[in-house]
């Protein structure tokens, strides 16, 4: 950062500021810091303003009489003359001290008000579980004294947010990271005051260049929006230079890593340059990468603030919840902010599919051609930013996407990044970069895009499976998919369109965001705080489209596997889905969500075949087994058996389905795998027999043919030859996977027999009821039928 502390104030500042020069404001300089002598200095200050204001007047009066007496001549002249600048020179005075006495009296409340925050955290922090070190690092308070860091990582807990007897309660993590959070906050306010309040001791006095002189500042807020607009003046100044030394670039980044969060800063650059001036400007960044890291540059951190200070400018004062897409958010859009807010808006979605450097244009100073679009370049900025976007900014970006792609499917073609190894790389998709984006930072905005009730064409552009969803193929190609097929550009495009639009990781993502309320990788299996209208909602709309066509949640051409989205939201409403698959009239006591009751199975056996979705299903039955086992045993476990008998069978028999289901699906997948693996095993050795072949032909022919008697059984022998080397070669594990498949059959019944009779001991010992006042016998009976009749109903509930 600029060093505004060793300019002309430096002397003067180092005699009363309470921080070291140079060195970092930290939580223990800040708790430590003695402000006896800025405080004595605010008080010199105000007895110097006080004085200073009674010679302003006694000036102001003799220069009044000067000039309204009768007094004339040469003398009187000169003299008034000269009586007029003392006048003005003990204004100048009186402004100065008033203005350093303001700035230091506000410096000192905001450092008092800092240390006392800190010293009511260390107060408080015993009764809350905590300590805080000398240096401000938080830490449980009994032994072992572990750091947040350690929690994060698990150390001695059963998992964040898990009571353990012998780690640290949820409540005392709570209160660890709140105080964590302060101190952060506090550290940070102090730095910041103490900042300023040198650079405007600096610019005061330097002003003058020694003498006195007027300010208009009237305090370390004045001071600094003073700083704020001076700053973002020499910033636009400096991004619009043709030939950026590293020097600028230093400075430029000083600038935006300072004020990248101050609306007014972010708005005067970005109106200044323009949103495609903004955008090329982090096009050079880019390209000037190698020569800056060679000065020492921090090239990842003026990005990151070039994104903060973009995402700023794009930050309206209103929220999605309280303004959604619709006439209040109209409403605002009138406003002069919401007016500013739709140019740079517009300006972002008019950029976006365009490439803003052309080839023809002199090249990059790293001679790298670049064919990145506008959007490409926001979304690049975007992931660099340290905060998420604003949920209507980013609903608003994804609304002019979209829109973009419907207009022109082919937006997205091209190698504007390189290949990531794969075949492909996630970042040629801008749409589906901004769904991935928003499914961990902007579950509101994506939940609200795909909620059916405001707006199915969202939802059913991505998913459809009647014409509704992107079809690249027959847009881009009148002639159709057939037409397609039959040219090689056309086989060309389809590798194209099956790469920009057959993998879309964003989109699975922001679908199971949209649907469980939770980033990917939260808990899967029951979600701790339930599920909003709106998820459920997406979650049911989903789920039942695929229902109609199971066979489609692998995905196609321009559709992703969406198995594992939909084997989340199995698990995440297992109640629900357990009573659908059963095919069940009434619900669960918790229900939430309307699946459908002809084809949950169906699709079920379908996300059953991916491995992850098996695995997670498989957890969410089992645990929901438990959970309604023991609601049986606690309604009627001490009242009648037979009541109870019969609510635990049927409990069990539902949850018996799920897994024959779930089993059918896995064993099924498993043998399918082996046969494609045989075939394409088999596949390679015909191909090697048919070169074989024509080597081996020549071979036996030479030695046979001359003979025309044995000529004629060259083929046959040549076919005897290679039939008998390559049958060994050849793989038939048909048997082998027919008998896994039945082994696991057997097993999962096994298992889900054992879980049902551990889920019935489980719920009967917690609520204290003795296994020997029940009749065993027809107890295990029940719990068998339950069991074995529901796992062979699911086994055969797939439409083969």
């Amino acid at each position: 950062m600029p060093d505004w502390t060793g300019a002309g104030a430096g002397s003067l500042f180092s005699t009363i500021n309470p921080f070291p020069l140079g060195a970092n404001v930290t939580y223990e300089s800040v708790r430590n810091a003695d402000l006896n002598t800025l405080s004595g200095a605010v008080d010199s200050l105000s007895a110097l303003t006080a004085k200073l204001t009674e010679l302003e007047q006694d000036a102001t009066a003799m220069n009044g009489m000067a000039h309204g007496s009768l007094w004339a001549g040469l003398n009187a002249t000169v003299s008034r003359a000269h009586i007029r600048r003392t006048a003005g020179k003990f204004t100048h005075a009186r402004t100065q001290a008033e203005a350093l006495h303001n700035i230091l009296h506000d410096l000192l409340t905001d450092l008092r008000g800092c240390q006392d925050g800190l010293l009511r955290l260390e107060a408080n922090s015993e009764a809350e579980g905590f300590r805080i070190s000398p240096e401000g690092v938080v830490s449980s308070a009994g032994p072992p004294h572990l750091r947040l860091d350690q929690l994060n990582a698990g150390i001695g807990m059963g998992g964040i947010g898990e009571p353990d007897p012998e780690g640290v309660s949820p409540e005392t993590q709570q209160a660890m990271w709140h105080a964590h959070s302060r101190i952060n906050e506090i550290v940070e306010k102090a730095g910041e005051s103490d900042g300023i309040a040198a650079r405007a001791l600096t610019d005061i006095l330097a002003e003058g260049n020694g003498r006195f002189s007027h300010t208009d500042l009237t305090g370390i807020d004045d001071a600094r929006e003073n700083q704020v607009q001076q700053d973002a003046e020499a910033a636009a100044v400096l991004a619009g230079k043709e030939n950026k030394t590293a020097a600028d670039w230093r400075l430029m980044g000083d600038y935006f890593a300072l004020h990248a969060d101050d609306p007014e800063f972010a708005n005067h650059v970005i109106d200044t340059l323009g949103m495609e001036q903004y955008l090329t400007l982090a096009q050079e960044l880019d390209h000037s990468a190698t020569e800056l890291a060679s000065a020492n540059l921090d090239i990842d951190g003026i990005r990151t603030g070039m994104a903060n200070t973009l995402n700023t400018a794009m930050q309206p004062s209103i929220d999605i919840s309280t303004h959604p897409p619709g006439s209040g958010y109209q409403n605002w859009l009138r406003t002069e902010e919401g007016q500013a807010y739709e140019r740079r808006l517009n300006a972002l979605n008019a950029l976006g599919p365009e490439r803003l450097h052309e080839p023809e244009e002199p090249a990059w100073l790293d001679s790298v051609q670049d064919n990145r679009i506008g959007y490409d370049l926001f979304l690049d900025l975007m992931e660099s930013a340290d905060a998420p976007m604003n949920d209507i900014f980013y609903y608003d970006m994804l609304d002019g996407m979209v829109a973009a792609e419907k207009t022109d499917h082919t937006i997205w073609f091209g190698e504007r990044y390189s290949d990531s190894g794969n075949g492909w790389n996630p970042k040629e998709n801008g749409t589906d970069r901004l769904l991935g984006i928003g499914s961990q930072d902007n579950i509101d905005a994506v939940s609200r895009f795909f909620d059916p009730k405001y707006n199915e064409d969202n939802i059913d552009y991505f998913i459809g499976l009647n014409g509704d969803q992107r079809r690249p193929l027959e847009d881009s190609h009148s002639h159709g998919w057939g037409g397609m097929l039959s040219t090689d550009s056309g086989l060309a495009d389809l590798a194209e369109i099956s790469n920009v639009y057959g993998q879309a990781p964003g989109l699975t993502a922001a679908l199971e965001a949209a649907s469980t309320g939770r980033p990917p990788g939260g808990s899967e299996i029951l979600g701790t705080e339930g599920h909003s209208a709106v998820n459920i909602r997406i979650a049911e709309h989903l789920w039942n489209t695929y229902a109609e066509a199971p066979a489609q949640a692998s995905g196609d051409l321009v559709t992703p596997d969406l198995r594992p989205t939909l084997g989340t939201i199995a698990a995440d409403y297992m109640p629900d889905i357990l009573y659908a698959a059963n095919r069940s009239s009434s619900g669960p006591e918790d229900s939430e969500a309307s699946f459908s009751r002809e084809n949950t199975g169906h699709l079920l056996w379908e996300v059953g075949t991916h491995q992850d979705s098996y695995e997670k299903v498989t957890a969410a039955n089992q645990a929901q087994l438990y959970i309604e086992t023991d609601r049986a045993v606690a309604q009627y476990g001490h009242e009648d058996e037979a009541d109870l008998r019969e609510k635990v069978r049927y409990t069990i028999e539902r949850s018996g389905v799920v897994t024959g289901i779930m089993t059918d699906a896995h064993a099924t997948a498993a043998e399918d795998e082996q046969h494609q693996q045989d075939a394409r095993h088999n596949e390679k050795i015909d191909d090697l027999q048919f070169t074989v072949d024509l080597l081996l032909g020549g071979v036996i022919y030479g030695g046979m043919g001359e003979n025309p008697g044995t000529a004629a059984m060259a083929a046959p022998v040549q076919q005897q030859v290679t039939d008998s080397i390559f049958s060994q070669f050849r793989a038939d594990n048909s048997a082998a996977a027919a008998a896994q498949a039945e082994q696991q059959y057997n097993e999962s019944g096994t298992i889900h027999l054992d879980n049902s009779t551990a889920a019935v001991d489980f719920a009967l010992e917690r609520h204290g009821i003795d296994p020997a006042s029940i009749d065993q016998v027809l107890l295990t009976d029940a719990i068998e039928s339950g069991s074995n009749g529901g796992f062979e109903q699911g086994t055969i509930r797939k439409k083969r």
